[in-house]
């Protein structure tokens, strides 16, 4: 048995590409200019192989298994396009960290307030900070945004694994509530600076 934690989102990427395909057919069928077919077919080809893919697969991806917890990140849309089609070649997700649960010592659960563009507001991340019986540390985002079940279903399935899980704030708990967590991490920011 394992848990998933951030899957692709192939529905919202064939809306928006839809919208960008009506667009790119009345483009053709307008014929307004004598290169407009081949700037429609070109845009086509680009919405159908790149941006598709790079829209649909999941920025942020973990998952966690009886043995080892599976962590990978995309940094850029180019990095997510070619993970698309490194999975669609061998059916089968490529992640970059692979840690054994038995050498996890325990996982610290903590934020990082970081700035959402484009609006310069600025959101909240949780972060899981992973120590190690032989000293190293890893952290990583931990994507609760998407599915909250699927997430508190993943963290329960760590602890039941027997990996220990330190939360001196909370969160955890208060994601369980189903209330907006920005809300929580904006009263415990408040209250460290008080």
């Amino acid at each position: 048995m394992e848990k998933h934690v951030g899957k692709a989102k192939l529905k919202s990427a064939v809306l928006y590409s839809s919208i960008v395909l009506m667009w790119a057919y009345f483009l053709f069928a307008a014929d307004l200019w004598k290169g407009m077919r081949v700037f429609c077919i070109v845009l086509v080809v680009i919405v159908i192989g790149i941006v598709i893919p790079g829209i649909s697969y999941c920025q942020l991806m973990w998952r966690v298994d009886h043995e080892r917890l599976y962590y990978t990140y995309h940094r850029t849309f180019l990095d997510k396009v070619t993970a698309f089609y490194s999975y669609v070649f061998n059916r089968k997700h490529i992640y970059q960290i692979a840690i054994n649960l038995n050498q996890i010592d325990y996982i610290d659960v903590s934020y990082a307030k970081v700035p959402r563009m484009p609006f310069g507001g600025y959101g909240y991340d949780l972060l899981f900070i992973v120590h190690m019986y032989d000293g190293s540390i890893y952290q990583f985002d931990a994507l609760i945004t998407r599915n909250r079940q699927e997430f508190n279903e993943a963290v329960d399935f760590l602890q039941a694994q027997g990996i220990q899980i330190h939360d001196p704030l909370k969160i955890l708990d208060y994601l369980k509530t189903g209330s907006y967590l920005s809300y929580y991490l904006e009263k415990l920011e408040e209250q460290s600076h008080d």
